[in-house]
């Protein structure tokens, strides 16, 4: 319960509009690692103040540290989606907010990896991380595209 009161907040503050019935997108990732940047950045202002307090240099280091991965685990929750958009059409937005659309018919292959999938289309890669939520539709569209190349 605290975990969804923090989304509906981090929602509303990154101005995300859910209503709760719907996935965010067909592609997304999970409100874990919401959690996880918050704990980060928590970390990181923790870290920052002890520096400020006791002048201590492997704080303010650490505080860097845990404040990038913060925000990179944020940018990656607030942005890294798939959306379907027809069954011949979808949109890849990156972590750092850049949407590509791309055709079912592009896709090229899929290699998985140890911690992700990477989806080739059209000569470029579209990054698939191991905790992502897919919808049914994106994967039947996937498999179907895959399907045809043999």
């Amino acid at each position: 319960m605290k975990l969804k009161l923090l989304l509906i907040a981090v929602e509303k503050f990154l101005g995300i509009a859910n209503n709760g019935d719907e996935p965010r997108a067909d592609m997304y990732l999970p409100e874990r690692l919401l959690a996880m940047s918050v704990i980060f950045l928590g970390i990181g202002v923790a870290l920052a103040v002890y520096f400020a307090v006791f002048h201590v240099i492997w704080a303010i280091v650490a505080a860097i540290a845990a404040l990038a991965f913060g925000v990179a685990a944020l940018l990656c929750w607030r942005n890294q989606t798939i959306r379907v958009i027809s069954d011949k059409e979808f949109t890849y937005t990156t972590m750092f907010g850049k949407t590509y659309t791309y055709s079912f018919s592009d896709i090229q292959g899929l290699r998985k990896n140890r911690d992700s999938m990477t989806l080739f289309v059209a000569g470029k890669k579209v990054h698939i991380e191991s905790m992502a939520i897919l919808t049914e539709r994106l994967v039947d569209n996937i498999n179907s595209a895959l399907k045809k190349l043999g």
